[in-house]
């Protein structure tokens, strides 16, 4: 078995199972490709792809298997390749990170501003998506870390360090009817239109669960990835929006009002998450330090190396209670 076969392996996973796709991303030819594909199935002596004549339709049980190992093996690789650079402080080359729209443009610059001028020959590389993308981008080991909201479980294979909470904000024009009323109720909100975030997988939407524990379905007609879109197609008069509330500003969003939904929505996590296997470099700490001072170092190294505490330290040491008190994003 050599490593180029696992890289290939990995390659047509990640471009949709096209193996011209996938030759063009590593610079190789398809028959090459394919004969290192087939080698090293003929070594293991089981198909690790499904196909439908030459043409490849999915990954075998054993093949998702290997497949994760296979991640697993090139990710060590490269962390001990990265062992020795970070014992001797070089920080160089690139600190890649997923997120959404909402995380890059209301929190993340004034983190990155510190972050830059402590590491500034390290080069930044942000890619925005929704949740799910994000995600995807985590696990296939495209970025070093991802800052979103919304899931409990990120999977077995990846650590979730909770960071803050969140409220979300309820947006109309001045002259709208919900402006005359003194308390707003999820019950007023489901009588008009609503723009909100893109959510994918409604089911894991706290904002539906709410409405559905009040026997209420929302009327969502136009959603967005972008805060500022939202706001854009409420101002239009679309519906009413739901935003997070570091995206309303009232004296920039002067045309708007900003009612707080913290009695009627629940609130939100916003989280850092990184594989379980990723070399965790010194900057990467300090990373984690800029975006949620509160964490102490003790209760950093729970989440990044949680094999390492025990039960009773757990207990003794109030760290259960700290974890617990994340403050609110303003």
């Amino acid at each position: 078995m050599k490593l180029q076969q696992l890289r290939y392996l990995i390659a047509v996973a990640d471009n949709h199972l096209s193996l011209t796709k996938a030759a063009q991303k590593i610079h190789t030819s398809q028959p090459g490709l394919s004969k290192q594909l087939r080698l090293l199935e003929d070594e293991l002596q089981t198909k690790l792809f499904q196909r439908s004549g030459k043409q490849l339709v999915g990954l075998t049980t054993i093949g998702a298997e290997v497949l994760a190992r296979a991640r697993n093996i090139l990710q060590e690789i490269a962390n001990i390749k990265e062992l020795a650079g970070d014992e001797r402080d070089e920080v160089e080359g690139s600190f890649s990170l997923a997120t959404t729209l909402t995380q890059a443009k209301y929190v993340l610059p004034k983190v990155f501003k510190s972050f830059h001028e402590k590491f500034p020959k390290l080069r930044i590389d942000i890619q925005q998506g929704s949740t799910d993308q994000i995600l995807d981008l985590l696990k296939k080991q495209e970025v070093d870390f991802a800052v979103a909201s919304g899931f409990d479980n990120l999977g077995p294979d990846v650590i979730k360090i909770p960071c803050y909470q969140w409220e979300r904000v309820i947006l109309f024009p001045h002259d709208h009817p919900l402006g005359d009323l003194k308390n707003i109720s999820l019950k007023d909100i489901a009588e008009y239109p609503i723009v909100t975030y893109n959510i994918p997988n409604s089911v894991n939407s706290s904002l539906h669960q709410a409405f559905k524990l009040e026997g209420l379905e929302p009327n969502i007609v136009f959603t967005a990835r972008d805060s500022d879109i939202i706001k854009t197609y409420v101002k239009n008069g679309f519906g009413i929006g739901i935003i997070a509330n570091i995206a309303f500003n009232p004296s920039e969003d002067r045309d708007l009002i900003g009612f707080n939904a913290q009695d009627i929505l629940p609130t939100s996590l916003t989280w850092i998450a990184c594989n379980k296997n990723l070399f965790i470099k010194k900057y990467m700490q300090e990373f984690v330090k800029l975006f949620a001072p509160h964490i102490s170092e003790a209760d950093l190294k729970i989440y990044l190396h949680p094999e390492t505490i025990s039960e009773f330290d757990l207990l003794n040491d109030n760290h259960m209670e700290s974890l617990a008190a994340l403050p609110m994003h303003n």
